[in-house]
């Protein structure tokens, strides 16, 4: 561990070089987006929520909103993630581009699950992408979860 991040061991098969570091679960709820045409200080969290939630309920008449998942690195390295609920047609994921993380101390491979999730938040001090979901809500997905209800995040 480094600064208290587990560091993976990892070949990039591209181009054949061994890559060490931190790797994390970054999330990316269906439209969560939107937020890139908004700045920080002109709308609240709440507010864009509001806005997204509007938007998604027309998408999805279920209210079943899709969790899309990526690989963080690092190293240069965003890739979605293996084993996720398949939204869409697969185009490749991690393991396409990598081979199997391992721990560096002891060798042992990476348990997906286990991957620290993204804090993604919309306050004064950070602007991520689809962050006011987490933080006008205080929620944010477990690793690997397909789809949030939207009703258990906020009514319309």
């Amino acid at each position: 561990m480094v600064n208290g991040k587990q560091v993976w061991t990892y070949g990039d098969r591209r181009v054949g070089v061994e890559r060490k570091g931190s790797l994390e679960a970054y999330w990316e709820v269906s439209l969560d987006p939107l937020s890139d045409s908004y700045r920080r200080d002109g709308i609240s969290a709440s507010d864009l929520l509001t806005v997204w939630a509007e938007q998604v309920e027309t998408m999805y008449p279920n209210l079943l909103i899709p969790i899309y998942w990526f690989v963080r690195g690092e190293i240069r390295t965003f890739e979605s993630m293996p084993f996720q609920y398949p939204h869409s047609t697969p185009t490749g994921d991690f393991l396409n581009y990598f081979t199997w993380p391992v721990t560096e101390k002891t060798g042992k491979a990476l348990n997906w699950l286990t991957l620290p999730v993204v804090d993604k938040l919309w306050n004064s001090e950070r602007r991520d992408k689809g962050g006011f979901i987490q933080q006008a809500t205080g929620w944010k997905p477990s690793v690997l979860q397909p789809f949030v209800y939207l009703p258990a995040l906020c009514t319309v």
